[in-house]
């Protein structure tokens, strides 16, 4: 849970400013980052940030535990710092300030950062965080233990205890923007906890944020990524859109008036879109010729690995993307934080239904076809 958690915060990005209360200080131009973690024995490790062009990646040389890096961001961000050789990661918030992290390499790895004062609000969160998930194995382990010495009865409720708890991490995130608006790391957690369900909440949410908050680029992102979860609803006339296909040529949204058509949000490196896709082909061939088309919106990067997950998947439908990722234009225009993720458009061009997968998706198929 927590690794898929780090990779989707670093795919979006994340901006930030002074806590709830401080004089906001003039920021530096740049950002140094000194680093020394005692008993990390590799040569490089790899600090991964954003800039213009997306996700970008520097070799940092590691010399008895130290290492250094310096650059820039528009606005305070989320990054990450891995080896691909031990156990090693940490992600925290970087601003244009002198920084430090220290901390020690051993069976477990404890890393201090500090010079960000966002990175002081995000700790608090990651540590409320971690608790719950400490609970959270706490009683699947006990409900392990009870199913492997035949008590079904202590298996269930343990077992139903940690679901619960599970599902309720969102509370926690809820929370912290409540706590703390003058944080940007409240925008993320909105971003995050955000969907077409929650949509009123979200919006009170946001509106007890401050001014210095929402008034950021990435505060503006979170207002229209609101303002997009509520034009998405189903019973609504899908947004038009238009996006270059594998030969670079256009397809828009009307080139399939009068068709049902699927807009699956996928890519390659998703595994569980990856594992959908034999049955969504099987479909597909099922009904295609009864009116059903499928349009794939790739959330890729890379083009290469784009076209090759095309290929050896053998997804005969048209694929589209403009290859920026997360900030996909159609991605993001349908509020789409997550992959996989698909809207079902009817032949009059309204939005009819929602994340479909599996058998959940063939008996909908089913019905209208059949």
């Amino acid at each position: 849970m927590k690794n898929i958690l780090v990779i989707i915060i670093l795919a979006m990005g994340i901006y930030a400013c002074q806590p709830s209360g401080e004089k906001m200080e003039e920021e530096s131009d740049s950002f140094t980052i000194e680093g020394e973690i005692k008993g990390l024995n590799v040569s490089e490790i790899y600090f991964m940030r954003k800039d213009s062009a997306g996700d970008h990646k520097d070799t940092l040389i590691v010399d008895k535990g130290k290492f250094s890096v310096s650059g820039t961001v528009d606005e305070p961000q989320i990054v990450m710092l891995y080896s691909d050789k031990v156990r090693f990661q940490k992600v925290f918030y970087v601003e244009n300030k002198a920084m430090k992290l220290s901390g020690t390499f051993d069976s477990l790895v404890h890393v201090d950062v500090s010079g960000s004062p966002i990175q002081d609000d995000f700790e608090v969160l990651e540590e409320r965080i971690q608790s719950h998930r400490d609970l959270v194995m706490k009683y699947w382990n006990m409900a392990q233990e009870a199913g492997e010495a035949g008590d079904s009865l202590r298996y269930d409720e343990y077992q139903t205890i940690a679901d619960s708890m599970y599902r309720s991490e969102a509370v926690i995130r809820k929370q912290f923007v409540l706590e703390f608006p003058d944080s940007f790391a409240s925008l993320n957690e909105l971003m995050n906890y955000s969907n077409e369900e929650n949509l009123d909440e979200a919006r009170m949410l946001y509106a007890g944020l401050s001014e210095a908050v929402t008034t950021t680029k990435k505060g503006k992102e979170v207002a229209t990524h609101l303002e997009n979860l509520d034009l998405v609803k189903e019973g609504n006339m899908a947004l038009p859109f238009s996006q270059t296909d594998v030969d670079g040529s256009v397809v828009s949204l009307e080139d399939y008036e009068g068709k049902y058509v699927l807009l699956e949000f996928w890519a390659s490196w998703c595994g569980p879109c990856r594992m959908e896709n034999p049955n969504l082909r099987a479909e597909y061939l099922k009904y295609h010729d009864k009116g059903f088309n499928i349009l794939g919106i790739s959330l890729d990067e890379s083009k290469e690995k784009w076209l090759k997950a095309v290929a050896k998947d053998d997804l005969p439908w048209t694929q589209v993307s403009d290859l920026k990722g997360w900030q996909n234009e159609v991605a993001v225009l349908y509020g789409v934080r997550g992959v996989p993720a698909n809207f079902l458009i009817s032949p009059e061009g309204k939005i009819v239904d929602k994340g479909l997968r599996g058998e959940v998706l063939n008996a909908k198929l089913k019905e209208i076809f059949d």
